[in-house]
């Protein structure tokens, strides 16, 4: 009887620490890599906080959902996070695509980040991420737009018209602005596109970006100046997950968050670092645009951009007055960082 009754209690025991456990799936795209660093980070100090309380599962490479499906498995409650970017299903996220706009006065991507997670508290953010059940868990930091492209090299902006380029959401109409034809695949299928001939040239965060997806090896070309736009993707949660943890845990993820984004910035500079060298030692032709040229390429071309999207999206949001947000956090972002 007592074996029974010791039993049980191992057993009632093991049930309340199964039952103790939270595990939450994130869904990614791509391998493991410097734009991945902070998730990483996280998911592996909240295991080792909670002593196994809460775990973060990564899946990477699209193996429990689309990239551009992440932000409706939250919404449905396939998985408890993902990382989603705005430029992969711009009619859902408006707001937060502002943040890519060509040619936003960002000194720098710790400017965009300062900023980026203040937006990620403005109310037409929690507003636009309420309506699929999800808020904001982390602001995936990611470096400037630049190009690299088969052919002959766009060593001047006119040599742009007319290019089929690879640039989805807003990062398109700065192509457009350049005379290109944008087109929108995601990254993962960018590889075997450029390489058949699909189009001349992709869009990506630099330098990083073409090196996880291995687009310089099909390249002959890339742009090293133009800073078309910042990338300002998201790792979100739902708040059903997010409601669930304990104050404590939710402290911790803040807490931890820190220095996440450290060593992501860390990262990408190390990113730079190791393949950059690589691009111009396999061949690769460097562009580097005239600086008076292109500023006065993107002072006569920022505004109407800015202005065309303010009017495709007034209806929805009070879009003049958040654009004017960001424009100004911007510019307290940048004294911060002089």
């Amino acid at each position: 009887m007592r074996q029974l009754c010791a039993v049980f209690v191992f057993y009632i025991s093991t049930l309340s620490s199964v039952a103790a456990e939270t595990v939450w799936n994130i869904s990614l795209w791509g391998s493991s890599r410097a734009v991945t660093v902070a998730i990483e980070h996280l998911s592996q100090e909240m295991e080792k906080r909670t002593d196994g309380a809460l775990r973060m599962v990564l899946h990477y490479g699209e193996a429990i959902s689309p990239s551009r499906e992440n932000i409706d498995g939250i919404s449905l409650g396939v998985f408890e996070a993902a990382h989603i970017c705005p430029s992969y299903h711009p009619g859902k996220t408006p707001a937060l695509l502002a943040m890519e706009l060509p040619f936003l006065p960002f000194d720098d991507i710790r400017a965009s980040h300062r900023v980026a997670i203040k937006v990620h508290k403005h109310p037409v953010i929690k507003k636009e991420f309420g309506r699929f059940n999800a808020r904001v868990l982390q602001h995936v930091i990611a470096p400037r737009y630049e190009f690299m492209g088969k052919g002959e090299p766009p060593a001047e902006l006119t040599r742009w018209q007319g290019m089929r380029v690879r640039a989805p959401g807003a990062i398109g109409d700065g192509v457009r602005a350049l005379g290109g034809r944008p087109t929108s695949v995601p990254a993962p299928e960018i590889y075997t596109s450029l390489e058949r001939g699909l189009f001349d040239a992709a869009a990506l965060p630099f330098a990083y970006t073409f090196a996880s997806y291995r687009i310089h090896e099909v390249s002959d070309w890339y742009t090293f100046n133009m800073n078309l736009a910042i990338s300002s993707c998201a790792i979100i949660v739902s708040r059903d997950a997010w409601s669930s943890l304990t104050d404590e845990q939710r402290g911790m993820i803040e807490e931890i968050n820190v220095d996440a984004y450290e060593l992501q910035f860390a990262a990408l500079a190390d990113a730079d670092t190791a393949w950059i060298p690589q691009f111009d030692q396999s061949g690769l032709t460097r562009v580097i645009y005239d600086d008076d040229v292109l500023a006065r390429f993107k002072e006569d071309t920022a505004q109407p951009l800015w202005d065309d999207w303010v009017k495709r999206n007034q209806r929805r949001f009070p879009a003049q007055e958040y654009l004017d947000y960001i424009i100004a956090e911007a510019a307290v972002a940048n004294m911060a960082g002089r």
